[in-house]
């Protein structure tokens, strides 16, 4: 089977949808006479009016009711007739901007349920951490997720900044994710050697335990961002750069930030 690349097709649709309603939607219920809504039904509510401002665009004013009397219709209606309608990469979108919501209602447990059908559906798709990135590989998702979630800042920083410009699936930036990949590993060995001002290859000469072969490895991953196409420089009127060279550097950057947390360590 062929991976789903640039498509969802509609039984992938379907699972998610349905994982969206058994783990969000379905919290919602109207209040009435013998009972109040619950804070996860206000939550749902109140997620749907910010999704109706930033992601849809719409005036407030012309948000309906979650749910019509007979639970058809309503916002819920118009979201899911979006979600089966839309482009393939409006339902990424869509479920990366329910996953930064402030409701914190989109868990890790439900992306992780999210992803299980992704690999399930052969999708090229997996979440990382709140971002949808076309990444199948558990590894690299698992060097990536864990280094952002352990890196102190600006490491961080540039590790997010990274991904999201390699996540954007309609306007994908792998210039500029390439030079904040290695500029999160510059940052690491700053913070490695307490030096804040050294740049990449000096600092690799300085860290305590460092293996050669890596600070050589990294010292050349400098020199080709330095290089290559002006990837720190100034822009080349053609982009030259790909995903998968994109995310080899996140992939690379993001396992070596966190080496340098640990064995790395004086």
């Amino acid at each position: 089977m062929p991976f789903q690349r640039g498509e969802v097709d509609n039984a992938l649709r379907q699972k998610l949808w349905n994982i969206l309603s058994v783990a969000i939607w379905d919290q919602w219920h109207s209040a009435n006479q013998w009972r109040s809504q619950t804070n996860e039904a206000i939550q749902v509510q109140v997620m749907t009016k910010r999704l109706w401002i930033h992601f849809f665009n719409e005036d407030l004013d012309n948000l309906p009711a979650f749910k019509s009397e007979y639970g058809k219709g309503g916002a819920y209606g118009v979201m899911k007739d979006f979600f089966f309608k839309c482009p393939w990469y409006h339902v990424y979108s869509f479920l990366e901007e329910i996953a930064e919501d402030q409701s914190k209602l989109c868990t890790p447990k439900v992306r992780d349920w999210i992803n299980e059908e992704l690999q399930h559906h052969n999708a090229a798709h997996r979440f990382v951490g709140t971002k949808i990135v076309e990444i199948t590989s558990e590894h690299e998702i698992s060097a990536i997720q864990s280094a952002q979630e352990s890196a102190p800042n600006p490491v961080r920083e540039h590790l997010q900044a990274a991904l999201r410009m390699l996540s954007d699936r309609e306007k994908p930036d792998y210039r500029n994710s390439i030079k904040e990949s290695i500029s999160a590993v510059e940052s690491a060995c700053r913070i490695a050697t307490g030096n804040p001002k050294a740049n990449l290859s000096d600092a690799l000469k300085r860290i305590p335990n460092l293996h050669p072969a890596l600070a050589t490895g990294f010292d050349k991953l400098y020199g080709y961002t330095s290089d290559a196409s002006g990837i720190r420089h100034s822009l080349t009127d053609v982009p030259t750069h790909t995903y998968d060279e994109a995310k080899f550097m996140l992939v690379a950057c993001s396992a070596f930030t966190s080496y340098l947390q640990g064995s790395a360590k004086p």
